[in-house]
Protein backbone atom coordinates (compact mmCIF):
# COMPACT_ATOMS: atom_id res chain seq x y z
CA UNK A 1 0.00 0.00 0.00
CA UNK A 2 2.95 2.36 0.81
CA UNK A 3 3.74 2.15 -3.49
CA UNK A 4 0.03 3.62 -3.73
CA UNK A 5 0.59 6.44 -1.25
CA UNK A 6 3.55 7.57 -2.72
CA UNK A 7 1.96 7.59 -6.06
CA UNK A 8 -0.76 9.54 -5.35
CA UNK A 9 1.66 12.05 -3.43
CA UNK A 10 3.93 12.39 -6.63
CA UNK A 11 1.30 12.59 -9.21
CA UNK A 12 -0.13 16.09 -7.98
CA UNK A 13 3.43 17.54 -7.24
CA UNK A 14 4.61 16.92 -10.78
CA UNK A 15 1.46 18.38 -12.67
CA UNK A 16 1.40 21.22 -10.06
CA UNK A 17 4.88 22.07 -10.70
CA UNK A 18 4.26 22.84 -14.38
CA UNK A 19 1.79 25.42 -13.58
CA UNK A 20 1.80 28.43 -10.99
CA UNK A 21 0.02 27.31 -8.01
CA UNK A 22 0.46 28.06 -3.73
CA UNK A 23 1.70 24.46 -3.21
CA UNK A 24 3.16 24.03 0.05
CA UNK A 25 5.13 20.74 0.75
CA UNK A 26 6.05 19.39 4.19
CA UNK A 27 8.24 16.83 6.13
CA UNK A 28 7.31 15.92 9.38
CA UNK A 29 8.09 13.70 12.68
CA UNK A 30 6.83 13.03 16.19
CA UNK A 31 5.05 11.18 18.84
CA UNK A 32 2.26 8.72 17.83
CA UNK A 33 -0.42 7.85 20.80
CA UNK A 34 -2.78 4.63 20.20
CA UNK A 35 -5.50 4.16 22.09
CA UNK A 36 -5.00 1.03 24.21
CA UNK A 37 -8.17 -0.92 23.25
CA UNK A 38 -6.76 -3.23 20.84
CA UNK A 39 -3.26 -3.77 22.82
CA UNK A 40 -4.75 -6.68 24.64
CA UNK A 41 -4.10 -8.91 21.21
CA UNK A 42 -0.71 -8.98 22.25
CA UNK A 43 -1.18 -9.88 25.80
CA UNK A 44 -0.21 -13.95 25.22
CA UNK A 45 -3.83 -15.20 25.57
CA UNK A 46 -5.66 -13.65 22.29
CA UNK A 47 -5.01 -16.78 19.67
CA UNK A 48 -4.71 -20.45 19.81
CA UNK A 49 -0.82 -20.34 19.31
CA UNK A 50 -0.23 -18.40 22.27
CA UNK A 51 2.10 -17.55 25.50
CA UNK A 52 0.74 -20.84 26.93
CA UNK A 53 1.29 -22.86 23.56
CA UNK A 54 4.76 -21.94 23.86
CA UNK A 55 5.32 -22.97 27.22
CA UNK A 56 3.65 -26.48 26.93
CA UNK A 57 5.46 -27.20 23.46
CA UNK A 58 7.43 -30.73 23.77
CA UNK A 59 10.20 -29.03 21.67
CA UNK A 60 10.45 -25.89 23.64
CA UNK A 61 9.80 -27.83 27.37
CA UNK A 62 13.53 -29.03 27.37
CA UNK A 63 15.51 -25.60 27.05
CA UNK A 64 12.85 -24.03 29.80
CA UNK A 65 13.47 -26.78 32.41
CA UNK A 66 16.98 -25.83 31.93
CA UNK A 67 17.03 -22.44 32.48
CA UNK A 68 14.02 -22.43 34.99
CA UNK A 69 15.83 -25.79 36.90
CA UNK A 70 12.92 -26.08 38.51
CA UNK A 71 9.00 -27.03 38.17
CA UNK A 72 7.41 -23.72 36.69
CA UNK A 73 4.14 -22.74 35.18
CA UNK A 74 2.65 -19.11 33.89
CA UNK A 75 1.32 -17.75 37.45
CA UNK A 76 -0.28 -14.07 35.45
CA UNK A 77 -1.08 -12.35 32.15
CA UNK A 78 -0.44 -8.58 31.88
CA UNK A 79 -4.30 -7.33 32.35
CA UNK A 80 -3.78 -3.36 31.49
CA UNK A 81 -1.49 -4.17 28.74
CA UNK A 82 -1.10 -1.12 26.47
CA UNK A 83 1.25 0.82 23.56
CA UNK A 84 4.05 2.75 24.19
CA UNK A 85 4.91 5.99 22.63
CA UNK A 86 5.04 5.02 19.01
CA UNK A 87 6.95 7.24 16.34
CA UNK A 88 5.08 9.03 13.01
CA UNK A 89 6.88 10.65 10.07
CA UNK A 90 5.03 11.56 7.43
CA UNK A 91 4.65 14.16 3.43
CA UNK A 92 2.54 17.22 3.40
CA UNK A 93 1.14 18.74 0.31
CA UNK A 94 -1.29 21.45 0.72
CA UNK A 95 -2.50 24.11 -1.63
CA UNK A 96 -3.06 27.40 0.20
CA UNK A 97 -5.78 30.03 -0.42
CA UNK A 98 -5.34 33.55 2.16
CA UNK A 99 -6.57 32.12 5.33
CA UNK A 100 -7.48 28.58 4.17
CA UNK A 101 -5.15 25.46 3.22
CA UNK A 102 -6.61 22.50 1.22
CA UNK A 103 -4.17 19.47 1.79
CA UNK A 104 -3.30 16.00 2.20
CA UNK A 105 -0.95 13.97 4.82
CA UNK A 106 1.00 10.70 4.26
CA UNK A 107 1.55 9.57 7.24
CA UNK A 108 3.40 6.18 8.72
CA UNK A 109 3.27 5.03 12.72
CA UNK A 110 5.18 2.33 14.32
CA UNK A 111 3.63 1.62 17.40
CA UNK A 112 5.02 -1.25 20.34
CA UNK A 113 3.77 -3.53 23.05
CA UNK A 114 6.24 -3.70 26.22
CA UNK A 115 5.08 -5.98 29.06
CA UNK A 116 5.66 -8.99 30.98
CA UNK A 117 4.17 -12.56 31.83
CA UNK A 118 4.60 -13.55 35.32
CA UNK A 119 6.25 -17.14 35.58
CA UNK A 120 5.63 -19.19 39.31
CA UNK A 121 8.95 -21.22 39.75
CA UNK A 122 7.76 -24.11 42.71
CA UNK A 123 11.94 -23.49 44.12
CA UNK A 124 10.87 -23.22 48.27
CA UNK A 125 12.81 -26.33 49.09
CA UNK A 126 15.50 -23.27 47.86
CA UNK A 127 14.21 -20.56 48.94
CA UNK A 128 12.39 -21.85 52.42
CA UNK A 129 9.74 -19.51 50.81
CA UNK A 130 5.91 -20.40 51.37
CA UNK A 131 5.48 -18.64 48.15
CA UNK A 132 6.87 -19.58 44.67
CA UNK A 133 9.91 -17.24 43.27
CA UNK A 134 8.21 -15.03 40.13
CA UNK A 135 10.13 -14.79 37.16
CA UNK A 136 9.48 -12.16 34.67
CA UNK A 137 9.37 -12.94 31.46
CA UNK A 138 9.15 -10.36 28.61
CA UNK A 139 6.27 -9.95 26.28
CA UNK A 140 6.54 -8.00 22.74
CA UNK A 141 3.93 -6.49 20.05
CA UNK A 142 5.28 -4.70 16.83
CA UNK A 143 2.22 -2.99 14.97
CA UNK A 144 2.60 -0.41 11.71
CA UNK A 145 -0.08 2.11 11.11
CA UNK A 146 0.03 3.83 7.76
CA UNK A 147 -2.47 7.01 7.45
CA UNK A 148 -3.58 9.01 5.00
CA UNK A 149 -5.44 12.65 5.96
CA UNK A 150 -7.53 14.35 3.38
CA UNK A 151 -8.00 18.21 5.32
CA UNK A 152 -8.76 21.49 5.54
CA UNK A 153 -7.34 23.50 8.07
CA UNK A 154 -8.34 27.28 9.16
CA UNK A 155 -5.88 30.24 10.39
CA UNK A 156 -7.96 31.49 13.55
CA UNK A 157 -5.16 33.40 14.89
CA UNK A 158 -2.77 35.32 12.78
CA UNK A 159 -0.03 38.10 14.33
CA UNK A 160 3.32 38.96 12.91
CA UNK A 161 5.33 35.67 12.15
CA UNK A 162 2.48 33.54 14.50
CA UNK A 163 -0.56 32.09 13.29
CA UNK A 164 -2.38 29.42 14.87
CA UNK A 165 -4.50 26.70 12.93
CA UNK A 166 -7.18 24.13 13.30
CA UNK A 167 -7.40 21.66 10.97
CA UNK A 168 -10.26 19.08 10.09
CA UNK A 169 -9.56 15.93 8.35
CA UNK A 170 -10.55 12.46 7.15
CA UNK A 171 -8.42 9.82 8.01
CA UNK A 172 -7.91 5.98 6.04
CA UNK A 173 -5.66 3.93 7.81
CA UNK A 174 -4.08 0.37 7.36
CA UNK A 175 -2.97 -0.83 10.43
CA UNK A 176 -0.56 -4.30 10.43
CA UNK A 177 0.58 -6.89 13.31
CA UNK A 178 4.54 -6.98 12.27
CA UNK A 179 5.42 -9.13 15.68
CA UNK A 180 4.34 -10.63 19.05
CA UNK A 181 6.65 -12.56 21.01
CA UNK A 182 7.49 -13.39 23.98
CA UNK A 183 11.84 -13.66 25.15
CA UNK A 184 12.83 -16.31 27.57
CA UNK A 185 16.93 -16.11 27.84
CA UNK A 186 17.50 -14.10 25.26
CA UNK A 187 15.55 -16.28 22.79
CA UNK A 188 12.70 -15.20 20.99
CA UNK A 189 9.53 -17.51 20.85
CA UNK A 190 6.71 -15.84 18.05
CA UNK A 191 3.20 -16.03 19.55
CA UNK A 192 1.28 -17.11 16.41
CA UNK A 193 -1.79 -15.18 15.06
CA UNK A 194 -3.47 -16.84 12.27
CA UNK A 195 -6.86 -17.28 11.07
CA UNK A 196 -9.31 -19.52 9.20
CA UNK A 197 -10.58 -16.71 6.99
CA UNK A 198 -6.71 -16.00 5.30
CA UNK A 199 -5.75 -17.50 2.19
CA UNK A 200 -2.51 -15.43 1.68
CA UNK A 201 0.24 -16.79 3.92
CA UNK A 202 2.48 -13.73 3.89
CA UNK A 203 -0.62 -12.39 6.52
CA UNK A 204 -0.74 -15.55 8.30
CA UNK A 205 1.38 -14.35 11.40
CA UNK A 206 0.20 -10.25 10.14
CA UNK A 207 -3.55 -9.44 11.02
CA UNK A 208 -4.40 -6.11 9.99
CA UNK A 209 -7.07 -4.36 7.74
CA UNK A 210 -8.09 -1.18 7.09
CA UNK A 211 -10.00 1.86 8.97
CA UNK A 212 -11.88 5.04 8.88
CA UNK A 213 -11.32 8.27 11.07
CA UNK A 214 -12.20 11.55 11.53
CA UNK A 215 -9.65 14.17 13.19
CA UNK A 216 -9.09 17.44 14.31
CA UNK A 217 -6.17 19.12 16.47
CA UNK A 218 -4.10 22.30 16.56
CA UNK A 219 -1.58 23.89 14.67
CA UNK A 220 1.43 26.74 15.82
CA UNK A 221 2.77 28.03 12.26
CA UNK A 222 5.67 30.17 12.74
CA UNK A 223 7.13 32.22 9.65
CA UNK A 224 10.90 32.23 8.76
CA UNK A 225 10.73 33.54 5.78
CA UNK A 226 8.68 33.51 2.03
CA UNK A 227 10.46 29.77 1.49
CA UNK A 228 9.84 28.14 5.24
CA UNK A 229 8.12 28.34 7.73
CA UNK A 230 7.70 25.54 10.47
CA UNK A 231 4.71 24.20 12.16
CA UNK A 232 3.90 22.30 15.66
CA UNK A 233 1.01 20.48 15.93
CA UNK A 234 -1.23 18.49 17.53
CA UNK A 235 -3.72 16.01 16.15
CA UNK A 236 -6.85 14.12 17.82
CA UNK A 237 -8.26 11.50 15.61
CA UNK A 238 -11.54 9.20 16.32
CA UNK A 239 -11.09 6.31 14.12
CA UNK A 240 -11.99 2.69 13.41
CA UNK A 241 -9.17 0.53 14.12
CA UNK A 242 -9.86 -2.61 12.16
CA UNK A 243 -7.58 -5.96 12.40
CA UNK A 244 -10.59 -8.51 11.63
CA UNK A 245 -14.09 -9.07 11.51
CA UNK A 246 -14.36 -9.91 15.33
CA UNK A 247 -11.40 -6.99 16.31
CA UNK A 248 -12.48 -3.50 15.12
CA UNK A 249 -12.67 -0.86 17.55
CA UNK A 250 -13.12 2.92 17.48
CA UNK A 251 -11.19 4.84 19.65
CA UNK A 252 -9.16 8.29 20.41
CA UNK A 253 -5.57 8.12 19.01
CA UNK A 254 -3.35 11.13 19.01
CA UNK A 255 -0.11 12.74 17.94
CA UNK A 256 2.27 15.34 18.29
CA UNK A 257 4.75 16.33 15.41
CA UNK A 258 6.77 19.16 14.23
CA UNK A 259 6.89 20.21 10.53
CA UNK A 260 8.71 21.91 8.37
CA UNK A 261 7.06 23.22 5.31
CA UNK A 262 8.77 24.68 1.66
CA UNK A 263 7.10 27.30 -0.56
CA UNK A 264 6.41 23.85 -3.26
CA UNK A 265 5.78 26.34 -5.99
CA UNK A 266 8.98 27.64 -6.15
CA UNK A 267 10.44 24.75 -5.65
CA UNK A 268 9.32 22.74 -8.52
CA UNK A 269 9.97 25.87 -10.76
CA UNK A 270 13.48 25.22 -10.17
CA UNK A 271 13.14 21.25 -10.21
CA UNK A 272 11.47 21.96 -14.09
CA UNK A 273 13.98 24.61 -15.38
Amino acid sequence: MRKIYFLILFIPIFSLGQQKSDLVLGINGGGYFANKNTAFIYGGSYTTYNAFSIFNNNINKPTFEQFFQYPYSIYDLPNDIKYSIGTEIGFHLGKQKRKTKYYIDFNFADVNVQDFITIAIENQSVTQSLEPEYFPVSINGKEKRNMINLGITKTIYEESNLSILTPFFIQLLEMRLKENYIVVNNQQYNIIHNSSVQTNQSQVNSPGGYGLGLGSGLLFNFFINKDLSIDFGYHIQYSKINFSEQLNKWGIQQSIFARAIVNGSKYLSNLND
